[in-house]
């Protein structure tokens, strides 16, 4: 079974960088999906934690009804991740009611809701889903990648909030189950999911809050006027001092550094870690969640402790804090697809690195989403 993995894709965002809302992006990936017998959306699917949920789901029903279309008569699996987490709720409210521990997979049919209107949109395919992860083969195991965020030591304010719910119900045990995490994390994502339904809005201005913030603490802002530069600096300045606080608050270890290099070091080392506690570190673990696909060609590989490999399946969005005009593609770059066969490790394939950041902007500024902001 020749299997296409895509993570990430973020459709029905408030700030419009979904780049699969551009048809032209679209129908690459759908090409390229067309040759799977199956395909998993490995997590953060839909935004769910930008806009009410009929909003979200709307924006996504053009690319879900195209990829119905491209694997006619197969089958799409969902994986959730933190923020499409809602689409796990059934499940996890019929293992409580059961009595049932969540173990590292559980597969199940749409619901009535949200999932059951995806499988009207992706018909002819199959829906189903996994959470909180799913295994390909013996030696692959998928997940989201959202359950390293108590492990992360990048101070990103779902961390933050993680650590706080460590503090007041205790800590992750040395041997996490699945449910140990959900219970760390599943508050923090039902408030986000409760709060976008609310908001009917896309953001004024493009770019996401966590971003802007992201430039300006590492230094990456553009400079700007005089005043820009001192409040910049002043914020610069305050931040190791205020992660000190937070530390000493929660008992946590966040670093104050907030580089590129320093985020994505965070991230293998905290993939490494949920995958030792989990104890799937024994084969291929792939996952998506930090955006970094991987691994690049000069990193190496990603060993994990147990003998196995770390894989990122990337992203689809265009995040323009990790992207400047005039520059090759990074890491970040949005497009890449994860292929697995029967045998052999996970390959992946980069659609879109021929493009480049006008041809990006240009793509993603002629949606419904860019012209009807504000």
């Amino acid at each position: 079974m020749r299997t296409a993995i895509v993570s990430d894709l973020h459709l029905g965002g408030a700030v419009g960088d979904d780049v699969l809302r551009a048809p032209a992006i679209a129908e690459v990936l759908l090409a390229e999906l067309a040759a799977a017998d199956r395909v998993v959306l490995l997590g953060d699917a839909i935004e769910l934690r930008d806009l009410a949920l009929g909003l979200a789901l709307d924006a996504a029903r053009s690319f879900s009804s195209g990829l119905g279309e491209a694997l006619a008569g197969r089958e799409a699996s969902l994986v959730p991740g933190n923020h499409d987490h809602r689409f796990a709720e059934p499940l996890l409210d019929r293992l409580s009611l059961d009595g049932t521990p969540l173990g590292l997979e559980h597969r199940f049919d749409p619901s009535p809701g949200p999932t059951e209107r995806l499988a009207e949109w992706l018909a002819p395919a199959r829906l189903t889903l996994a959470y909180p992860g799913i295994w390909l083969r013996d030696d692959v195991y998928a997940t989201h990648g959202h359950y390293i965020d108590p492990h992360l030591t990048l101070p990103r304010a779902e961390c933050i909030a993680a650590a706080a719910v460590m503090r007041a119900t205790g800590p992750l045990p040395a041997a996490p189950a699945p449910a140990d995490y959900e219970r760390v994390l599943a508050p923090i994502y039902g408030l986000g999911y409760g709060v976008a339904q609310g908001r009917r809005r896309r953001y004024r201005r493009p770019g996401h809050p966590a971003e802007s913030a992201w430039k300006t603490l590492s230094g990456n802002d553009g400079g700007g006027s005089a005043r820009k530069q001192l409040t910049g600096r002043a914020i610069r300045a305050s931040f190791p001092p205020f992660i000190a606080g937070v530390n000493r608050l929660l008992r946590a270890e966040f670093a104050a550094d907030v580089s590129a290099e320093a985020i994505f070091r965070s991230g293998i080392d905290a993939g490494i870690e949920m995958a030792a506690r989990l104890g799937v570190d024994g084969g291929h673990v792939i996952t998506g969640h930090t955006h970094r696909g991987g691994p690049e060609a000069g990193d190496g590989e990603w060993p994990l402790r147990g003998g196995g490999r770390l894989h990122n399946t990337g992203n689809w969005i265009f995040a323009t804090a990790f992207h400047s005009p005039g520059r090759p593609p990074g890491p970040y770059w949005p497009g890449t697809v994860t292929w697995l066969d029967d045998e052999g490790p996970p390959q992946r394939t980069q659609l879109l690195r021929d493009r480049t950041h006008n041809e990006m902007i240009e793509a993603i500024g002629s949606t419904p989403a860019f012209r009807d902001r504000g």
